[in-house]
């Protein structure tokens, strides 16, 4: 059987655990908002990342920590994606 892991409110705080353990610091910017809600920020000496929630600013990081600074997709990438799983 699978291990199977669900973006749930059980996954918040590991999440925010991840970041520290990565050497983030970690706060919620009463600036930056969407809708009523403080945008969450992860810090280092020489990256910013924002989000709505910590699971989808640990994404961001892993997504940085993968593909560097050259994170964005192609034009053909974004094609073959648009053409295995259609348009949103």
């Amino acid at each position: 059987m699978k291990s199977t892991l669900a973006n749930a409110g059980n996954v918040i705080i590991p999440a925010y655990l991840a970041l520290l353990e990565r050497g983030f610091t970690v706060l919620q910017d009463p600036v930056m908002k969407t809708g009523s809600a403080a945008c969450w920020v992860a810090e280092d000496s020489g990256h910013r990342f924002v989000a709505e929630d910590l699971v989808t600013l640990l994404g961001l990081v892993a997504l940085y920590e993968i593909r560097g600074r050259e994170w964005r997709a192609s034009d053909e990438q974004i094609d073959r994606f648009l053409a295995e799983f259609g348009v949103p």
